[in-house]
């Protein structure tokens, strides 16, 4: 009768501690939206967000079966039950990663549940999934904007190191004032020489391309990434112009080079 009691309270106990993955994603966003089938996620003052699952991968690593989830939320008024986009506000995105106990039975073993990436209060729709070094994945997407004619991009990067952390990486990926400056230039259409020295001088427009160097050597366990440029500023020209990033241990993110053309852009 013992044994009975003690084997019926561990089973019970297993039950109680397995977990779904739904289960573990729903302690940490509690407040659900039946109406609106998403969960309801406060980013401090940007305000509400409604985060949906965008993606899941699924991949047998030295650490044991991984579940890579990724959700997405755009800014949301749930009172009105609404879209609440503005230009000031950033989207939203969460990374965990999970890792497999037994059946659906999951563990969490990183998170990154509120990152501000978008624009108009809107999370980048288009994701890819990489792996960033040997065994360590996650997802890359861009994020860009535009502020009085100025555009920018950025490469985003969401990185698993294997264990309990998740990095976020920021590289450069495009910048123009083609916008704002090319109007501007216009003025002097009839004067043919200011005209061409105002584009000369003034104008930008970079456009780089991401790759990960999976046959390079490895820093802090994560590839390489190349970034090649095209475009000028001013009189400059870039043509496929190489760069190199590498992964910075101490800080936990891919580092840009200080001569990196498309370093610390703002838009």
């Amino acid at each position: 009768m013992k044994k009975t009691l003690l084997f019926s309270l561990l089973f019970l106990s297993g039950n109680v501690f397995a977990q779904t993955p739904e289960q573990i994603i729903q302690k940490i966003y509690p407040k659900y939206s039946q109406q609106n089938q998403c969960h309801q996620v406060q980013d401090g003052d940007a305000g509400d967000y409604c985060m949906r699952p965008h993606k899941r991968e699924i991949r047998d690593t030295a650490q044991g079966k991984l579940m890579y989830l990724l959700y997405k939320g755009d800014r949301f008024d749930f009172t009105e039950n609404r879209e609440d986009s503005a230009h000031v506000f950033t989207g939203l995105a969460g990374f965990f990663v999970l890792k497999h106990q037994s059946g659906n039975d999951w563990a969490l073993l990183a998170s990154a549940p509120r990152e501000s990436v978008g624009s108009f209060g809107v999370a980048p729709e288009k994701w890819t999934f990489h792996e960033f070094g040997k065994d360590k994945w996650g997802f890359l997407t861009t994020h860009g904007d535009v502020h009085q004619g100025v555009s920018g991009s950025h490469y985003v990067l969401f990185h698993h190191n294997g264990g309990r952390k998740i990095g976020v990486s920021w590289l450069g990926e495009s910048h123009s004032n083609y916008g704002y400056y090319g109007d501007k230039c216009e003025i002097y259409e009839d004067e043919p020489k200011r005209q061409k020295d105002c584009v000369k001088n003034t104008l930008f427009d970079l456009d780089g391309k991401i790759k990960i160097l999976r046959d390079q050597t490895p820093s802090g366990g994560f590839y390489p990434i190349q970034i090649t440029v095209d475009g000028h500023v001013g009189q400059k020209k870039y043509r496929q112009q190489v760069y190199r990033m590498n992964f910075d241990a101490k800080s936990g993110k891919y580092l840009e080079p200080k001569n990196y053309v498309l370093k610390d852009i703002d838009y």
